[in-house]
């Protein structure tokens, strides 16, 4: 029986055992040891979310802002309808309260994103008061409730990447059907002059 070990050393060992049985030796047996590795999990860090002032600026993104996977990595922000950076780190000075998707690629074509939503004082954006307003629950698996005291208004939901999905009407307390992936959405409640941006999860 022949032995031929190949090593590849780096974080996460995967071994790999193949057995060739040889057709041209009398009864031989050939047996190839792989040792391979795989990266560790893709990760976008959009950051926590933040309330800033009027006029202010906000740095988006962690400090890194993607981990894992295979560097070199490609850096999209999109504020709901435009692509607005490929930096890692872009600073932003939103007017109203603005929901930012970091889209990360790596180099092995692997692709992962997160959100993170800035609240912007004084502009009548996201005032709603906890007792207003209720979303429940979080994560939910096939409904959700907005639960909210005050004008009837509407609900947009988003998915991940900033896209409308569909808008119904809000009044009092309304139910709707959790999407059918997993995943992290938005809510965008419009009632009266308020207006907030909600994140909400999906988990099947």
């Amino acid at each position: 029986m022949h032995h031929l070990i190949i090593n590849f050393m780096k974080s996460k060992l995967i071994v790999f055992v193949i057995l060739l049985y040889a057709l041209s030796t009398a009864q031989g047996q050939t047996v190839i040891t792989v040792s391979a590795n795989q990266a560790d999990e893709l990760l976008a860090k959009a950051g926590s979310d933040e309330e800033i002032a009027s006029g202010e600026s906000v740095t988006l993104g962690e400090d890194p802002s993607a981990t894992g996977g295979t560097p070199p990595y490609r850096y999209t922000w999109n504020d709901g309808s435009t692509n607005i950076s490929t930096d890692a780190n872009p600073s932003v000075s939103p007017t109203e309260t603005t929901s930012y998707t970091l889209l990360v690629r790596d180099d092995a074509t692997c692709s992962v994103s997160d959100v993170i939503t800035i609240s912007v004082e004084g502009t009548g954006i996201n005032d709603f008061t906890r007792d207003e307003l209720k979303i429940y629950p979080i994560p939910a698996t096939d409904n959700f409730t907005v639960d909210y005291r005050g004008e009837n208004g509407t609900i947009s939901l988003l998915d991940e990447q900033g896209r409308h999905l569909w808008t119904m009407p809000l009044n009092g307390k309304t139910q709707f059907t959790a999407p059918h992936a997993s995943g992290i959405y938005l809510l965008r409640i419009n009632a009266g002059s308020k207006e907030s941006i909600r994140r909400i999860i999906v988990s099947k």
